[in-house]
């Protein structure tokens, strides 16, 4: 027999200890509240994955990569103010922190989950009709890519294929792995778009409107040298860029960079400087606290030298 639906005399009662927790825990809890809240009063007012590399300074401090934000607000200030190129944008950390400096800025970012926290952050920050969203990547060609995107970390997420320039084990070094393992990833199919087309339209779109002094920064874990050839492809003459990027290579071909901007690049490096050496012991590292020592970062000109760190190209 089918059992009869529930009446007023054999409903269940609803009456009972449904959850339990110690007076301690609530008071600890609540502590850790208000710390939390003071900790994080000068926090980014940006929807941030708590447990993501990226998100911790801006939750503090409300600022990610101070030296090369103020890097990049210096070049707004000095005359390259007209537009704010952000390739491999992530949820816009670095164009949501600047783009208020620049007439225009776009944004490029493949990773549909990502895109979709870029539009929310870029609109609590940007005035909406400075900015565009690209919701796909620059390759070498139209093409449907994997990205491998580390769990820990959204923003270093990488397309393994011929066009990336880094090995699977600096892959894996660079986000902290002894080793590259599957299990430290998850792949979200992407779309690219080849590089010097896409950027061609914009270019075209921002001369229009007489803008031709702009920041690109470039942020595609091992996909720089193809981005950075289809910028020196699309780029118009008129045009004056500074362009910031990362290098976690040490072998990294700056002069094959060079010669694609045919005479017009001059290649930088940021350096930062530290009272002390990275292998004194932490607390001799604290004691120059008590002389005041300064921790400085500034861009040098590096012939010769390592293509490892934060790059800055000036194209004239």
């Amino acid at each position: 027999m089918r059992p009869l639906p529930p009446t007023r005399t054999n409903r269940p009662s609803p009456e009972g200890v449904l959850f339990r927790e110690s007076a301690l825990a609530i008071l600890f809890n609540d502590a850790r509240m208000r710390l939390f809240q003071r900790l994080t009063r000068n926090g980014s007012n940006l929807f941030l994955r708590a447990d993501d590399l990226i998100s911790a300074r801006p939750q503090l401090f409300g600022v990610h990569e101070p030296a090369v934000t103020s890097l990049i607000r210096s070049f707004a200030d000095n005359g390259h103010a007209d537009f704010l190129i952000d390739i491999g944008a992530n949820i816009g950390i670095t164009s949501c922190q600047n783009g208020g400096a620049f007439r225009r800025v776009h944004m490029f970012e493949p990773n549909p989950m990502c895109c979709r926290i870029l539009e929310v952050n870029a609109a609590l920050a940007l005035d909406p009709s400075c900015f565009v969203i690209h919701s796909f990547g620059l390759g070498a060609r139209d093409a449907r890519a994997r990205l491998t995107v580390p769990r820990h970390n959204w923003g270093g997420a990488f397309i393994r294929d011929a066009n990336n320039a880094y090995s699977a084990e600096l892959l894996a070094r660079k986000d902290g792995f002894d080793r590259f393992d599957a299990a430290n990833y998850f792949d979200v199919d992407i779309e690219l778009r080849e590089c010097a087309g896409a950027l061609a339209e914009v270019f075209a779109g921002l001369a229009n409107e007489g803008l031709v002094n702009g920041v690109i920064k470039i942020d595609v874990e091992g996909y720089e040298p193809t981005v950075l050839a289809g910028v020196a492809a699309a780029l118009p003459a008129n045009m004056k860029l500074m362009i910031v990027f990362e290098s976690w290579d040490p072998g990294f071909d700056m002069t094959a960079v060079l010669n694609a901007f045919q005479g017009r690049a001059t290649a930088y490096k940021l350096v930062r400087s530290t009272p002390w050496q990275r292998h004194w012991p932490e607390i001799v590292k604290a004691m120059t606290v008590l002389v005041n020592a300064k921790v400085q970062t500034r861009v040098v000109s590096n012939a010769g030298g390592e293509w490892r760190g934060d790059i800055v190209l000036q194209v004239a």
